[in-house]
């Protein structure tokens, strides 16, 4: 498996990239084998959703569930085909889930830093260039801005959801000679991952959540979602 090297330049929203995928790309699919596909958990959601499974049918089915060496987190994974190493979702037509794709998939070729400004502390997004010798996308005649890119793959959601997760990451990495105990570790799993069995904990009253959810929040996963990541952030990761 080949090491995707980083081009070095930076990129604003503003800023113009050269690129197109699509199936007449001589490399079309290629990207798609012997991955390390970590899903956040609003991909994870959009996934399981789509294929209309719930979180434990989608993890036995599609998925690895383990704790991040890095994060300390619980981590859900997409198992690659174990014959060719091929994404399980990849067909010759293309990608089958491709309206609910992973954000990582979305976003390629870019990779998104967040930074403060040193001077103003303002939040910057900086993007950069993934390149692989395989991909043949760069060579496609179509400039097209980064904001405009981002758009087109539907990425807006996943960035907010990703950046609300960002921050259980980053409490997380500030408090990482702490362990975690196994009953943290699961409440984390399920405020992010297993929301039915969320939602069940809370009309049990088995979990308070810091602000009350009506009814239709509950129905709504994305809500729900938001709602778990900040009850990890508030009542779990209590160090």
């Amino acid at each position: 498996m080949e090491e995707p090297v980083f081009d070095p330049r930076e990129f604003s929203l503003e800023d113009e990239i050269v690129f197109a995928c699509h199936p007449g790309v001589p490399c079309f699919n290629k990207c798609c084998y012997d991955v390390h596909l970590v899903l956040s958990p609003y991909d994870f959601l959009r996934l399981r959703r789509a294929l209309e499974l719930s979180p434990e049918e989608f993890v036995e089915k599609y998925g690895e569930v383990y704790i991040g060496e890095v994060t300390q987190l619980p981590i859900v994974a997409i198992k690659m085909n174990p014959h060719d190493f091929a994404c399980p979702f990849l067909r010759p037509e293309g990608c089958s889930v491709y309206a609910d794709r992973p954000s990582a998939c979305r976003i390629y070729p870019l990779a998104r830093f967040l930074r403060e400004d040193p001077e103003t502390g303002e939040r910057q997004e900086i993007y950069r260039i993934i390149r692989e010798t395989q991909c043949k996308g760069h060579y496609e005649k179509r400039p097209i801005k980064v904001k405009d890119y981002l758009e087109e793959q539907g990425l807006p959601n996943y960035h907010y959801f990703n950046d609300l997760f960002g921050k259980v990451v980053t409490k997380r990495q500030q408090h990482a000679e702490t362990p975690l105990t196994a009953d943290q570790l699961d409440l984390i799993y399920i405020a992010c991952y297993d929301l039915p069995r969320f939602r069940e904990m809370i009309d049990a009253e088995e979990i308070k959540l810091p602000e009350k959810l009506t009814s239709k929040d509950l129905e709504d996963e994305e809500r729900l979602l938001e709602a778990g990541i900040q009850f990890v952030l508030e009542k779990v990761l209590v160090f």
